[in-house]
């Protein structure tokens, strides 16, 4: 089946009369109640069209061919007075809910929903068209925004390689090949705008404010969807009360012939799925709730991006949803003391020898007896023992005493403590059987350190401690139990 073949005239209340000449017109069929009709020739047939006499019925034989001729001729020229570009810029979904401000309350509730879950839309000119562009528009709009030059290409390949659907349903080349290119041109421009790092829309807009750009990528996108139709009846045809074939030349084929939801989900899947993009449509309805209802065209996956339209009886806009909404929570460190960048201490201030970066750790416990600066808390009382801290094993006074000498039994009972003291030792007691044991690591202190360092909590999962497995002087210990029984 040629373009040639293909019924342009087949809407109207008018016999379909053949014309002497075909002209460019003539592939947009159109309604014959204009103003044209009523003024150019009306006198020639208004004695046709009316008698006063009201049991006469006006019967179209009776006009000459030339009349016909004439009458189709002006009903092909109607042209609705439709203002607006085919594609509008993207303007606030608000202008839709103040549309429909006095409407029935259940449009009014969800045309304010709408203005809140997708607050843009674009508007697609009422031609018979709308539905086709705003699914063309949508798909290389999306296309630009990924900014893909790989994904480009490989759609204009995909895109190109649809041709062979044409031809196995009988389409010429030389006929169909005009609105290829034009397809082709806008790969080609949103490959450049891609390359010079342009992410306006506004060129798109431009190609499908072009008549001739628009109609020929329209004309496309139908071809591909009748071809894609007649390869695939059996998923169609059921749905459909007219034979499929007569449907995509009445339906599909012919242009100015709004798109319905058979036909779009024909142009989905033939044309759109491959892609990767998702097709949903939001149906602004009298159905019950208090938004639009959606509904998804492709299968439910994972998707770069989605067009979404807009349906309102007999005419299709887009709709961009709102932006998702990251919210940041503040990060915090759990982990407790967990940090190297402090500020080491001054080892003159100490007593003793020590490794400053060991003394950055904070909270590092320590004994209050070595020399260090004075401190506001007032001292202890003077004492022969001290009571051990909580996250200290064992620790040794800066200056031993002798151990006290035995009680006797004779003598009273000494008044009660919080805890034994711990005998002075230089070294660790002999191991015992009874109770788990507590090996202290010798690596803490430095080998001319007299003193053991408390070991704490934070200082043991620090990278500081050599006995760490991050310290760049790490060594393992192979340690034997027998070792400590020798």
């Amino acid at each position: 089946m040629s373009l040639s073949d293909i019924p342009w005239n087949h809407f109207g209340p008018i016999n379909h009369l053949p014309t002497r000449h075909h002209s460019a017109s003539g592939l947009y069929p159109q309604h014959p109640h204009s103003s044209a009709f009523l003024d150019h020739g009306f006198t020639q047939l208004s004695s046709a069209f009316y008698h006063p006499n009201p049991h006469f019925f006006f019967n179209m034989n009776t006009l000459s061919t030339d009349e016909m001729e004439t009458f189709q001729k002006l009903s092909n020229e109607f042209q609705a007075n439709v203002q607006g570009p085919a594609v509008s810029a993207r303007q606030s979904s608000g202008a839709i809910a103040v549309e429909y401000a006095n409407a029935d309350p259940a449009f009014v509730t969800k045309t304010n929903a709408l203005a809140v879950t997708h607050p843009l839309s674009r508007t697609m000119k009422g031609d018979g068209n709308c539905g086709w562009r705003a699914v063309a528009f949508g798909y290389f709009e999306n296309l630009l925004n990924l900014q893909n030059m790989l994904q480009v290409h490989r759609e204009l390949v995909r895109i190109k390689s649809l041709n062979v659907l044409l031809d196995q349903t009988g389409q010429q080349e030389h006929l169909y090949e005009i609105f290829v290119d034009a397809t082709e041109g806008v790969f080609n421009q949103i490959s450049e705008a891609i390359q010079n790092g342009i992410q306006d829309e506004g060129f798109l807009v431009n190609a499908f404010n072009d008549e001739y750009n628009s109609n020929a990528i329209i004309t496309h996108f139908r071809l591909l969807t009748s071809a894609w139709m007649k390869l695939n009846p059996h998923r169609y045809q059921a749905f459909l009360s007219l034979p499929l074939d007569q449907y995509c030349a009445t339906r599909i084929d012919t242009v100015r012939t709004e798109i319905d939801e058979v036909g779009l989900q024909a142009l989905v899947d033939g044309v759109i799925e491959a892609s990767g993009f998702a097709v949903e449509i939001m149906y602004l309805d009298r159905s019950e709730g208090e938004v639009v209802t959606p509904h998804l065209l492709t299968p439910t996956r994972p998707t770069a991006a989605t067009i979404c339209l807009l349906y309102r009886p007999g005419h299709y806009d887009l709709l961009y949803p709102a932006e998702p909404t990251v919210n940041m929570e503040p990060v915090v460190n759990y982990q407790y003391a967990m940090t190297s960048n402090y500020s080491p201490w001054d080892q003159g201030a100490l007593a003793f020898d020590v490794n400053t970066s060991l003394m950055s750790i904070p909270n590092l416990m320590m004994d209050p007896s070595f020399g260090m600066a004075p401190s506001p808390m007032p001292a202890a009382p003077p004492s022969p023992y001290r009571v051990s801290p909580p996250l200290e094993v064992y620790q040794s006074p800066m200056h031993a005493s002798p151990p006290p000498p035995p009680v006797s039994l004779a003598s009273p009972p000494p008044p009660p403590r919080m805890s034994a003291p711990p005998p002075p030792m230089s070294s660790l007691p002999p191991r015992s059987s009874d109770g788990p044991q507590i090996r202290l690591n010798p690596l803490v202190m430095k080998p001319n350190l007299s003193h053991s360092l408390p070991v704490t909590t934070p200082f043991k999962n620090s990278p500081y401690n050599q006995a760490h497995f991050q310290n760049q002087d790490f060594e393992p210990i192979h340690w034997e139990p027998s070792d400590s029984r020798r």
